[in-house]
């Protein structure tokens, strides 16, 4: 099947939001890029677009708040196309101090003076420097679920720093628009920006002293290939067979009539269902908490802890730090009486990553394996009754961090002021486990709609965007395909193409490498996450414009969140300063192995970027993490020191004959301590061919 990029496929494909673009009347329209408190790109062309009716003269205008200063007028001969939609380009913009207006006008008629019928004005618009922030939740995390105290926050008034969030969407089609919109920077807004993007805009502004744009597109727990254009990937040989048989699924569900698709949904529905249903009977058989009636309202749990909540278990409380498996949350209310015989609505945010809740004994409500969904159950009028009740949550995660991740926690009937739940729950800990359980269709029918299918979220939360005039794109995401190493190396590079075909070749690419997660082995050469790391410092090393920031120093073993997003977002910074603004001084990059060669039983390998010398940790010339093998491919732990400015000298007295040498090669390299003088870790790699 040929595919073409940007291919539009029938309107019954959108099950997206609808654009509000589509040109049903005569008023102009912008896409919600263009809004107030917009920051537009300095000192590149600035693209322009939106719709009219067909053949309408358009006029483009921006103009500084400050009247007494002149305005920059684009009053050319644009007229919008059989379609409605026009498009423009208008020269760059160097002055980062004014705040501007844009005032788009259009014209009925064929002729150049006719009367105008509609405009949209734009307003409180700063010119500086805009960014795209991407990937999967380590991008997204907000600052709040990091953890930022009110303190914190309240020292973030940085109103020259924006940013527009996109929502969680999916489309088989690219859209051109999304509903969002930008924000200032105050202490009332920062909670829930994504912590990496906000560090990387303060040191940006702190630097430059312009105005910083920030494009939050981002969504938990994707791979990587969703975020590509489905033709990019089509066109490339390694993915071409299955992106065409994705299309062929996608075009046939388009045929599909509404009794076929409601079939389906019912009998896929039914299945997962019954899986669901299976799992939670296999852990609770186990669950203390089954058996001792927990969820029942009269359960005496006089000798349970609390736990503040929204919160992370591992975060919260030391003891369970390595703790997989259920906890059990227990709140006592108040119900008044006047809510006596009325429906409730149980909000309780995101829970990581499955979880069942009852009402006074009774089962109001399960999700299993869905992390990011938003728990919102309903309390049958029938279980309401004035006085005491007792709610009990029993929340299963099988690896990294578990517990309540944030958002609404309330109870309360529909449209009425609810009860407040976030505050301390009683808690105690069931069964630990590691089973994962079934995974959801998040949309059975149409494989292109779920968040893991290829192009789906280019289409829904990249288009919308596109051509948007930017500066450069940040990236933290490959923890989805840890898997398969082998192919990101084509789909890093895959992906900052697509992007460029999109944005422009001028594009800037800063990448996050794999922080350290799982427990510690003692395996030199483990493997697992270093392989998705060293395919991540390969993009870097082949494709112009790119950076790396390694994160190594900065994981946790038992949570693939690692709360310092602050570091994260200096170091993408540092490298931004330095390749992007010729800021000299800044420091762009870790240590990155260079070349190596055979000095007798050792092994010298040089480094670039030893900004300051390089040292272990503790400023010492003695550095760990490093492996070493000989002919026979039998790798060691190997001894090394740093030998002058950027070398350092690697052997074992078990190897006579070293050929190969590998530096942090684990998923959590905890023994790798190379840093530079600047206190930046040297990225994980490998000497021999991959």
């Amino acid at each position: 099947m040929n595919i073409t990029r940007h291919q539009l496929v029938p309107a019954t494909a959108m099950l997206a939001a609808a654009s509000v673009l589509l040109p049903v009347s005569a008023d102009i329209a912008m896409p919600s890029v263009f809004s107030d408190h917009m920051v537009i790109q300095r000192d590149l062309p600035i693209a322009v677009w939106g719709t009219a009716e067909p053949g309408n003269r358009i006029t483009v205008e921006l103009i500084t708040s400050d009247d007494r200063l002149p305005g920059i007028s684009e009053n050319v001969n644009l007229r919008a196309d059989a379609r409605g939609d026009w498009q423009w380009k208008m020269a760059p913009i160097s002055n980062t101090t004014r705040t501007w207006n844009l005032v788009i006008r259009e014209f009925e008629g064929p002729s150049g003076q006719d009367k105008e019928i509609s405009s949209v004005t734009i307003k409180d618009i700063l010119v500086g420097e805009v960014w795209l922030c991407g990937g999967q939740s380590n991008m997204e995390w907000t600052m709040n679920q990091i953890g930022a105290t009110d303190a914190a926050k309240s020292g973030m008034d940085h109103p020259r720093i924006r940013l527009i969030k996109a929502p969680h969407v999916l489309a088989t089609e690219p859209q051109d628009d999304i509903e969002a919109a930008w924000q200032l920077c105050t202490p009332g807004t920062v909670g829930n920006w994504s912590a990496v993007g906000l560090h990387f805009g303060l040191d940006l502004q702190e630097e430059l002293d312009v105005p910083i744009g920030l494009i939050s597109s981002n969504w938990g727990g994707t791979r990587i290939e969703p975020w590509i254009e489905r033709a990019d990937l089509a066109a490339h040989p390694r993915f071409a067979e299955r992106t065409a048989a994705l299309q062929q699924g996608i075009d046939e569900f388009n045929t599909m009539d509404d009794a076929e698709r409601t079939r389906r949904t019912r009998e896929l529905n039914k299945g997962f269902d019954r899986k669901a249903a299976d799992y939670w009977a296999r852990i609770l058989a186990k669950d203390p908490g089954m058996k001792g009636g927990w969820m029942k309202p009269d359960f005496d749990d006089g000798d349970w802890r609390t736990m503040e909540l929204p919160g992370n278990w591992e975060q919260r409380e030391d003891s369970m730090k390595d703790y997989d498996g259920t906890v059990w949350f227990r709140r006592t209310v108040d119900i008044p009486a006047a809510w006596a015989g009325r429906e409730l609505v149980l909000e309780l945010g995101r829970i990581d990553d499955s979880d069942q809740t009852w009402f006074d004994g009774t089962l109001v409500g399960s999700m299993t394996n869905q992390h990011t969904g938003v728990r919102s159950y309903r309390v049958p009028a029938s279980l309401v009754k004035a006085g005491r009740a007792v709610i009990a949550v029993c929340a299963l995660d099988p690896q990294g961090g578990g517990g309540f991740s944030g958002g609404r926690m309330t109870i309360g009937p529909a449209r009425t002021k609810a009860l407040g739940l976030a505050g301390d729950w009683s808690w105690h800990a069931g069964v630990a486990t590691r089973d994962s359980g079934p995974q959801r269709a998040t949309a059975p029918l149409n494989p292109g709609m779920t968040p893991q299918s290829p192009g789906t979220l280019h289409d829904a939360m990249i288009a919308p965007f596109v051509p948007y005039t930017m500066r450069g794109a940040i990236w933290y995401q490959g923890e989805s395909n840890s898997g398969q190493p082998d192919e990101y190396r084509d789909l890093m590079p895959l992906l900052i193409e697509s992007w460029r075909e999109d944005f422009g070749s001028h594009l800037a690419f800063g990448i996050v490498q794999l922080a350290a997660f799982r427990a510690v082995s003692d395996d030199p050469v483990e493997g697992g996450w270093a392989n998705l790391r060293d395919a991540q410092l390969e993009t870097v090393r082949t494709v112009p414009g790119t950076g790396l920031a390694i994160t190594t120093d900065v994981g946790d073993a038992n949570d693939i969140h690692p709360r310092n997003k602050k570091a994260v977002g200096e170091r993408l910074a540092g490298w931004a300063l330095h390749d992007v603004y010729d800021v000299s001084d800044a420091i762009p990059s870790s240590p990155i192995h260079a070349r190596s060669r055979r000095e007798g039983a050792a092994m010298i390998l040089d480094f670039d970027h030893a900004y300051g010398g390089l040292r272990n940790a503790e400023g010492g010339s003695k550095v760990g993490g490093f492996a070493i093998a000989g002919p026979d491919g039998r790798f060691v732990w190997a001894d090394a020191e740093v030998i002058g400015d950027n070398s350092v000298r690697v052997w074992s007295n078990e190897i006579s004959d070293p050929r190969i040498v590998r530096y942090g090669w684990q998923n959590n390299p905890v023994r790798a301590d190379l840093f530079s003088g600047a206190g930046l870790p040297a990225s994980p790699f490998r000497t021999d061919t991959p």
